[in-house]
């Protein structure tokens, strides 16, 4: 079995009926499996195609188009949520709108795993999506576990992937504050390094 991440670059009709899709994978995501993708060659494959992106919506005030429900991430990476109110409650309430989103599910799962938190609550029930994830990152198959849950495949993908949409806001926001304190880190490292050079400069 090869395991990677294509990009579906488009399909075409054969004039005998059948369907010629065209995905196109990255020599580092098929590292060390090359040999075996040559052994499948002319072989039957089962090929199971979703989206590697999750599409989420956010109420936002029509008046400021900010989301109603803002998160902000403290100094030890946890996140919490908050809503911005209005400040002249005298306002006439306008109707609010929705502003679709898109993040990549490697994004979430990474903020996901990150969390310290347990189960968290989807319109549903409760959903222990960090223990799946996390079983999912040691190399278990998604098949296995859905038998070992006692879940359809199928219901199990779903479910999984509407955990992924209710905490997308969430790990956007967890994602931008970590990249910016990763590029903080950055800017301070290449000071000391400039600093560093400097002075062995002056030294000489």
């Amino acid at each position: 079995m090869i395991t990677c991440v294509p990009e579906l670059r488009g399909f075409q009709a054969k004039p005998n009926g059948d369907i010629e899709i065209k995905l196109v994978v990255s020599n580092d995501s098929l590292s060390g499996q090359l040999e075996e993708l040559l052994d499948l060659v002319d072989s039957k494959v089962e090929v199971n195609i979703s989206s590697n992106d999750i599409r989420y919506h956010e109420k936002v005030d029509p008046e400021t188009r900010e989301p109603v429900l803002k998160y902000m991430v403290n100094t030890d990476g946890t996140v919490e949520m908050y809503s911005q109110e209005k400040l002249d409650l005298e306002l006439e309430e306008l109707p609010e709108e929705e502003r679709s989103s898109v993040i990549n599910k490697s994004e979430i799962d990474e903020y996901i795993l990150a969390c310290e938190s347990g189960a968290m609550t989807i319109p549903g029930g409760i959903f222990e999506g960090k223990e799946v994830l996390q079983k999912l990152s040691e190399g278990e198959d998604l098949a296995e576990l859905a038998k070992y849950y006692g879940t359809p495949l199928q219901e199990m993908q779903d479910t999984l992937d509407d955990y992924r949409k209710f905490v997308a806001p969430q790990a956007k926001a967890w994602q931008d504050w970590k990249n910016g304190s990763d590029q903080t880190s950055d800017n301070k490292q290449a000071d000391i390094e400039t600093a560093d050079q400097e002075s062995l400069n002056l030294e000489e």
